[in-house]
């Protein structure tokens, strides 16, 4: 009956109903705001709650257009000259320019020349419309003073070569201790005639990007600690193209390889511009982006101060990993779509058997590529990197280099490595690395709650080691260079896949599914970037395996002996209950007459598979 009740209230009184307060509509042409932010979160944030993120405060810029608006500033009459508008709760009402408890009149402007801001009306004769940018931080005064750490200047002409009025937004400067976490812009709206008298709605959203990173293990039998990451500590703005280069061994957090915007340090203020996303996309139009054409680039990115994560039991299921900073807490920075690199990691860890044997296997310079398509931070995203160590690697168990490479043969078996990518504001983008020789990275539109759910398109990226480059499957296949999708009868790891794959068998029916070789991905901030993939549809829950055949295995060929004669110089094979022949030593003749109905020489030797392997599981 109380919501009947304010539903009629607001109908007879032409009012409008903002979270808990009944707010009279501008009836009488004056000009109202109300705010609302788009949090780091999946959630809209309204009345209260958004004050709350915006400070209390933010600043608007408004002009009006006798004509169409274009990049320049000759028919844009300022109204709102980076107006302070200030949240008071329960004040909505209580005068002419506030309608939904925001209030400019009487308020410091930001810019020092409107000591006394006063209250505005809808012009009509303003036939092609007002345009409203706006912008909030607890980082700066009113007005703008010296002592700020985040200083704003509004663009009001487009001077590039191709103009834009989409350009028209903001030069930034942030400062020594200013935090990306508090600097928040509008989305720039504007008004039509049409709509004049209407209260002005700013969706808000921040620009930064934030990053977190956590690792789970799944080999069973064991604990797994991190001991130490790599970094290329030779020149910090060089870009990090080989993995030999990254031979400076870190303890105090979480490190990688990747291109990024220098963070703001002292005496290197840090300017950057927030524009808006052009008609060119509608998903996106008017929404603010931050882009950082002058800055210089670090290739180290570094989480968490190693306390959280370096020595660390690490967690065994992808919803509780073992995070680079506690309690799986963001680290803000800078985002930077125009990135070019991938994300180069290099580790060593350590196995520890929990059946009190205390032995332990050191995994030195295990190595995964997260490709570059998904390291491109966009403004108002949270991405999530969880690595996860299975039962492949590219790591030695033996002697390393200089540079903590390889020196004896590759390959623990167990172990591999996930990395699930990107929880953002209003969906949910993630993707997941296999690391064996090559790197395999997995994604999926939609939520992973452990990893990828019934009924999603699944997008199967392999990445070269040493180039670096994705590979492009030449069709759906098990042929050299090809790639299949199989859906297992029993949970199985990389390790037993491949070991299916290459005459050992682990007990696995292996059967193929429907699968496509695509040329995008479509990701949920809507582009669809250019990277060679193996696009699929799990019908139902299970396990599946994505294999990329790199040389195909060809099973040797065995002749049995029961009629055969003895020969000292052969090499003779059992056949065992699951299928494998195994070499087996006859010493005499003896020997061989009393077991020959069991004995095979090889006729053929067969070659050797060469295969990259990531096992799916769909829930």
């Amino acid at each position: 009956m109380l919501a009947l009740s304010g539903t009629v209230l607001v109908s007879c009184t032409q009012s409008e109903y903002v979270g808990d307060t009944i707010a009279q509509s501008g009836n009488n042409g004056e000009i109202t705001f109300s705010g609302g932010t788009r949090a780091l979160t999946r959630a809209d944030l309204y009345g209260g709650d958004a004050a709350t993120n915006l400070g209390g405060k933010f600043v608007v810029y408004g002009t009006k257009h006798a004509e169409a608006e274009d990049a320049t500033a000759a028919n844009d009459a300022v109204v709102f000259n980076n107006f302070q508008v200030q949240y008071g709760a329960g004040t909505a009402g209580t005068t002419e320019s506030n309608s939904s408890d925001w209030e400019y009149v009487g308020y410091q402007a930001y810019d020092a020349a409107t000591s006394s801001q006063g209250i505005k009306y809808w012009d009509y004769s303003a036939a092609e419309g007002y345009t409203f940018y706006a912008f909030s931080s607890t980082d700066i005064s009113y007005p703008a003073g010296a002592s700020d750490k985040v200083v704003v200047e509004k663009v009001t002409e487009d001077t590039d070569a191709t103009p834009s009025l989409y350009n028209k937004g903001y030069k930034v400067t942030v400062k020594d201790g200013a935090s990306l976490n508090n600097l928040f812009f509008s989305d720039r709206v504007v008004v039509a005639k049409d709509n004049y008298g209407k209260t002005v709605d700013l969706t808000f959203r921040n620009v930064g990007a934030k990053v977190r990173v956590g690792f789970y293990e799944t080999i069973p039998g064991y604990t797994v600690k991190i001991d130490k990451f790599y970094i290329d500590n030779d020149d910090p703005t060089a870009p990090v193209t080989t993995f030999p280069a990254m031979n400076d061994a870190m303890t105090d957090g979480f490190y990688a390889s990747l291109q990024n915007v220098t963070s703001a340090k002292t005496g290197s203020d840090q300017v950057l511009n927030v524009t808006y996303y052009d008609d060119t996309d509608a998903t996106v139009e008017n929404r603010p982006k931050m882009t950082n054409p002058s800055l210089g680039y670090d290739y180290t990115l570094k989480l968490g101060d190693g306390s959280s994560l370096i020595g660390q039991v690490l967690g065994t299921t992808a919803s509780a990993p073992t995070w680079a900073v506690a309690g799986g807490e963001y680290t803000p920075v800078f985002p930077f779509e125009g990135n070019t690199n991938p994300l180069l990691i290099k580790l060593d860890f350590t196995l520890t058997a929990d059946d009190g044997s205390g032995d332990e296997i050191n995994v030195r310079g295990a190595r995964a590529i997260v490709p570059v398509e998904y390291v491109k931070w966009k403004s108002n995203f949270a991405y999530t990197y969880i690595f996860k160590i299975s039962d492949l690697s590219n790591g030695t168990t033996g002697k390393v280099d200089g540079n903590g490479d390889p020196d004896d043969p590759e390959g623990l078996k167990p172990i591999t490595f996930d990395a699930i990518v990107v929880d953002v504001t209003e969906e949910l983008q993630q993707t997941i690395t296999t690391v064996a020789t090559n790197s395999i990275t997995t994604y999926a539109e939609g939520e992973i709650t452990n990893e990828y759910t019934n009924g999603s398109d699944i997008y199967v990226v392999v990445t070269d080691e040493e180039t670096k480059a994705v590979i492009a499957p030449t069709a759906i296949g098990d042929a050299a260079t090809q790639a299949q999708v199989y859906s297992l009868d029993v949970a199985a790891s990389e390790a037993e896949v491949l070991a299916q794959l290459t005459g050992s068998p682990a007990g696995i029916t292996m059967t193929a599914v429907s699968a496509t070789v695509e040329t995008t991905v479509p990701l949920t901030d809507g582009t669809t970037p250019a990277i060679a993939n193996v696009k699929f549809t799990p019908s139902a829950a299970g396990t599946y395996a994505y294999v990329y055949t790199r040389t195909k295995y060809v099973a040797p060929t065995y002749e049995a002996q029961a009629s055969g004669t003895y020969d000292s110089s052969k090499t003779y094979y059992m056949l065992s209950t699951s299928g494998a022949y195994y070499a087996v030593t006859v010493p005499t003749e003896e020997a061989f007459n009393a077991n020959k109905a069991n004995l095979y020489l090889q006729t053929a030797a067969g070659t050797p598979g060469v295969y990259d392997v990531k096992v799916i599981k769909v829930q």
